[in-house]
């Protein structure tokens, strides 16, 4: 059951993507033959990664709830972003690129209510996971999945227009804030969010 009331403080980033697309950083050997990097718009695709034994939208991660939230984020229009090692799931990030689709999930899940300029060539970040198993394999603090998953994906955004990719990380969460500086986000503010049973609010505050 949620709780009554619930206030929490989030760091607020922000990615260049075009900064990192001359890095060609040379695969580390981690024990596998073979690395697949998938882009994944809809479930009728992710059915066919499933049909060649690549699935994701099964796996208990983090931020897939039930084993159903990356299934909805698909049908809500949000693109994720895989690595498999061999046909093993090993590193996921997700990205909204429309307020339509921010505010669809939104509405279905706790999602935080981040401000993103859509129009100005801006996307937001979601989901970022890497499989336990991979950990420790990393470069400057990062994790070596992490950053092949971000070098792929930067790729793909930048050959559709978009330059600055916005985040946020809830303040327990060093890790995650570890992870985001490693891979040169910069943070440019803080947000509050606030939620009594259905009412919730949410205020930025920049840097």
């Amino acid at each position: 059951m949620s709780p009554i009331f619930e206030c929490k403080t989030y760091n607020l980033y922000e990615y260049h993507v075009k900064q990192d697309l001359g890095s060609d950083e040379p695969l580390r050997n981690i024990g596998a033959s073979e690395i697949n990097f998938k882009i994944v718009s809809s479930n009728q695709e992710a059915d066919k990664l499933e049909s060649e034994n690549l699935k994701f939208r099964s796996y208990p991660t983090d931020f897939n709830y039930g084993l159903t939230t990356y299934t909805r984020w698909l049908e809500q229009g949000a693109t994720a972003f895989c690595t498999f090692v061999g046909t093993e799931f090993a590193a996921i990030m997700w990205i909204v690129a429309s307020q339509e689709t921010q505010d669809r999930i939104k509405d279905r899940t706790k999602a935080p209510g981040v401000r993103v300029n859509y129009a100005n060539h801006e996307a937001l970040s979601r989901g970022v996971w890497v499989n336990p198993k991979y950990r420790g394999l990393g470069l400057y603090r990062g994790l070596w999945l992490h950053r092949y998953t971000l070098r792929n994906r930067d790729r793909h955004l930048a050959g559709i227009g978009i330059d600055l990719v916005r985040s946020c990380i809830d303040l327990w969460n060093r890790t995650g804030m570890d992870l985001v500086r490693s891979v040169g986000s910069r943070q440019y503010g803080r947000a509050r969010e606030w939620r009594i049973l259905l009412w919730k609010a949410w205020k930025e505050t920049y840097m």
